[in-house]
């Protein structure tokens, strides 16, 4: 089963690649630079802080020492300097100086290493607030100085780095992800070309060639492509020659079998089993001239040497004459208000595309219903209706296909070949139309040529 990414294409791949890789290095590169710089950051700070708090604590012991101020108001002296919160306990007295912050926010494990008379540094979170802790013995004078400074305003940095550095990472991911777009397209418009070659081929082109001098890299590629395209058009022409050829050598064969039968009907003495003899070769040697015929034209199709002869036709009275012709006038022929009267083709080729059809109906459709001819939106519509069991759902992805005959041609016991339809479609391509196989209301096939109607020149 097929995974989300493996259902797109090569190029929308490539982009996610290079986007997904420009967004790990430039997350790593992003994160690297934060954890540095916060590490940077919190050490200044905290080399800071040191610094402050054993000056702070000295002023304090200096401001003891005098005896000019009472221990709360030289602790105001002091934090009055800062936003940092200072405590002092002397004696078994605590001083503050602001309000708020009480001893209760000191962490026990700073306060027993100055109570031992060293001093110490903490990192402290109070109130949600970071800072950091510094305490000091003053052992001369009993007291227990303490420092918390404030680390909101390297917080405040911190966030604006992180912001700047996702919205850095989500740019480079952009441009990467843009830098795959445009690398790809680069890359894939060599296959592009490949591609367009190939089309060309599967359209009938057979002598595209790929020209890739200019690359190294696709220099083997293209030649190896070329020696297919090679291969196929000698091939394909090798078929299309022994085809003719062996169409070309069944007429003259068959157009003795003709002359052979025409023979043997004026000399027959009169039996009846000789003209029913008779008429069965008749009808086999047609069917064997038929198949010639519709190989030679197949041939001249692949070939490519089948040219048009396109003139302005009118389709209606060259459908009726047709029926005429082949003994069916009272076939009805139902046409559309607005349909063009007059459109550009080849006769001949319309003329056999309407004759195989009806030939068709006659064989394995119980006969033709009517003809429908139709126009509108720059085309017009030829419709054989018949009055068969129709065409089996199975059959009608091949039922245009050479030599393919169904399960109701197979067992009707008429001769054919399967080549009718497929020189209608082949027809109907060379005048940039299709034919195509529906369902008829009250049962039966219907099959619609449609060709495009050019306007008179």
């Amino acid at each position: 089963m097929k995974g989300p990414v493996s259902s797109l294409g090569l190029r929308a791949r490539a982009t996610l690649a290079w986007g997904i890789i420009a967004l790990l290095l430039s997350a790593a590169l992003a994160t690297f630079a934060y954890q540095v710089t916060r590490e940077q950051l919190v050490q200044e700070r905290q080399e800071t802080a040191i610094s402050q708090g054993y000056l702070n604590a000295r002023m304090v012991r200096n401001t003891l020492r005098a005896g000019d101020l009472p221990p709360s108001e030289a602790l105001s002296a002091v934090s009055g300097s800062a936003r940092s919160v200072v405590l002092a306990r002397v004696g078994g007295e605590w001083f503050s100086g602001s309000v708020g912050i009480g001893p209760n926010a000191l962490p026990a494990s700073l306060t027993e290493v100055v109570e031992e008379g060293g001093a110490g540094r903490q990192l402290v979170t109070v109130d949600q607030r970071p800072f950091v802790g510094i305490g000091v013995a003053i052992p001369a004078y009993n007291t227990r100085y303490y420092e918390l400074i404030p680390m909101d305003d390297i917080e405040r940095t911190l966030g604006g780095l992180a912001r700047g550095l996702a919205l850095s990472a989500l740019f480079a991911t952009l441009c990467g992800a843009g830098i795959g777009w445009l690398a790809s397209g680069r890359i894939l418009k060599p296959l592009r070309q490949f591609t367009s070659a190939a089309e060309r081929i599967a359209d009938g082109g057979f002598d595209t060639r790929i020209d890739a001098a200019g690359d190294r890299d696709l220099r083997l590629l293209g030649r190896s492509f070329n020696r297919m395209a090679d291969a196929v058009q000698q091939r394909i022409d090798r078929e299309s020659r022994f085809t003719s050829q062996v169409s070309h050598e069944l007429r003259s064969p068959v157009a003795a079998l003709f002359s052979a039968i025409n023979i043997a009907r004026r000399q027959r003495s009169g039996s009846r089993d000789t003209g029913q003899t008779l008429d069965e070769m008749e009808r086999r040697v047609r069917d064997l001239h038929r198949l010639v015929e519709d190989l030679l034209e197949l041939s001249r199709v692949e070939a490519g040497v089948s040219g048009m002869q396109v003139e302005m036709v009118d389709p209606v009275p060259l459908t009726r004459h047709l029926l005429e012709r082949l003994g069916k006038p009272e076939v009805p022929i139902e046409l559309a208000d607005g349909m063009p009267c007059i459109i550009q083709a080849d006769r001949r080729r319309l003329n056999q595309m309407l004759q195989n059809l009806i030939d068709n109906a006659e064989r394995y459709g119980g006969g033709v219903k009517r003809i429908c001819i139709t126009g509108g939106d720059g085309v017009v519509q030829l419709a054989v209706e018949d009055e068969g069991p129709g065409v089996a759902e199975h059959e009608r992805k091949f039922i245009f296909e050479r030599f393919a005959r169904g399960e109701t041609a197979a067992s009707s016991g008429h001769g054919g070949a399967g080549l009718g339809l497929s020189l209608v479609w082949e027809h109907a391509a060379l005048h940039g139309g299709t034919v195509r196989l529906e369902d008829r209301e009250g049962g039966g096939s219907r099959f619609v040529i449609e060709l495009p109607v050019k306007a008179e020149s």
